[in-house]
């Protein structure tokens, strides 16, 4: 039945894919980035592939589920049935999602029960193979009282073509569950990427989503984030390092639909050579959302001067009883700390790289896993110049 359901949804979605426009450039959600190059009609399927992390005998027997999400669909209909893929996100949204929801054909699925607590993390490795189109789909469902940390590791052979990657993350966060999603990806510029990522949080849950921005010649990311429980929370922290000709495009959104919920993203970039980035953020607070804390800010370090970045954060509050802000600078390294350090022996390039680690800091710090932590700072210490 869900397999029917499935395929009748994707059917509908592959006649909306062929009649939805682009992304045009005069829309503001796509105003700094440019898909024309993209002639989405020419991909043609592919695969990657997935390493499956962290499941013990100990958590199947207490009913965790961490398999792949056709395998979910086959064999585990009637935990799904309630949260079917797309479920979230809608898959007319654009001409983009629209095609994932019609070609989605691997991906990731976790169920952790109810009171479930895992001590360890569960983690994907995702190696993009192929030239042609990925289309993803991860889908987490946490139960009550249900607690997870999530690694997802994206890298790529390098091959002449490019891949372009579309993917989707559902998670159901349901009463007082949490989950810390970690996200890296530092594809070889092969690869481009295109991500929709969205939560549900009910009362008292807790979704908190770390990102690392390195590779790939393009990236998209759009976090959507629904508060629809009392007690709700949500942290976004992520870090961008982009050189080259990297682009990258980050998007947040804060939706605030009952009292006493919190919000806190913080976005962090550097951009040398040619590279470009834009990072839009909007905070929205219904009404009846009282006694909301949001707060959104992002900031830009700028290596070169042919560099560019846009930044776009907004709030729309219609409450009155709230604490609601946001923020942005872009600016270049200070002069005086580099004269500082250099004047202590350091290099010019080793004196960036310490500023710039000291500037990543204060999100670094707030990952939880150690090796993760250390890819992080890895890769950071490489591309500086």
């Amino acid at each position: 039945m869900i397999r029917q359901i499935i395929k009748k949804r994707k059917e509908i979605s592959l006649t909306k894919f062929k009649e939805l426009p682009y992304p045009s450039q005069k829309s503001e959600s796509w105003k700094y980035t440019n898909l024309s190059n993209f002639k989405l009609e020419e991909i043609k399927q592919t695969t990657q592939e997935i390493e499956f992390i962290g499941l013990t005998y100990e958590l199947k027997e207490k009913g965790v589920i961490f398999t792949s999400i056709n395998d979910a669909i086959n064999n585990h209909f009637e935990i799904m049935s309630e949260h079917l893929p797309m479920g979230l996100v809608n898959y007319d949204e654009d001409k983009l999602t629209a095609m994932h929801a019609a070609y989605f054909n691997d991906g990731v699925f976790i169920y952790v029960p109810k009171n479930v607590s895992l001590n360890l993390p569960l983690r994907n490795i995702f190696n993009t193979i192929n030239k042609g189109g990925i289309f993803s789909h991860t889908l987490i469902i946490l139960e009550t009282g249900a607690s997870l940390d999530y690694v997802e590791e994206h890298v790529s052979t390098n091959f002449e073509e490019l891949a372009l990657r579309n993917d989707v993350v559902e998670i159901y966060a349901k009463d007082n569950s949490k989950i810390n999603f970690h996200n890296f990806q530092n594809w070889n510029n092969n690869v481009k990427n295109i991500s929709n990522w969205k939560a549900k949080l009910k009362k008292d849950a807790i979704v908190n989503f770390y990102l690392g921005q390195f590779g790939g010649v393009f990236s998209r990311i759009k976090i959507d984030l629904d508060l629809v429980g009392q007690g709700s929370s949500s942290d976004v922290k992520g870090v961008f390092f982009a050189n080259k000709n990297q682009h990258f495009d980050i998007t947040t959104n804060i939706n605030h639909n009952v009292p006493n919920t919190n919000g806190d993203i913080l976005i962090k970039g550097v951009l040398d050579d040619e590279s470009t980035s834009v990072y839009r953020g909007m905070i929205k607070i219904l009404k009846n959302a009282q006694n909301t804390n949001s707060y959104l800010s992002d900031h830009s370090l700028i290596l070169s001067d042919k560099t560019k970045s846009n930044s776009i954060p907004s709030l729309e509050i219609d409450a009155n009883e709230v604490k609601a802000s946001h923020g942005a600078t872009i600016g270049k390294p200070s002069e005086e700390e580099l004269f500082y350090l250099m004047a202590r022996g350091l290099s010019r390039i080793d004196a960036e790289r310490l500023i710039i680690l000291g500037y990543f800091s204060p999100i670094t710090k707030n990952i939880n896993i150690e090796d993760l932590k250390n890819k992080f700072n890895e890769v950071l210490n490489s591309k500086v110049r």
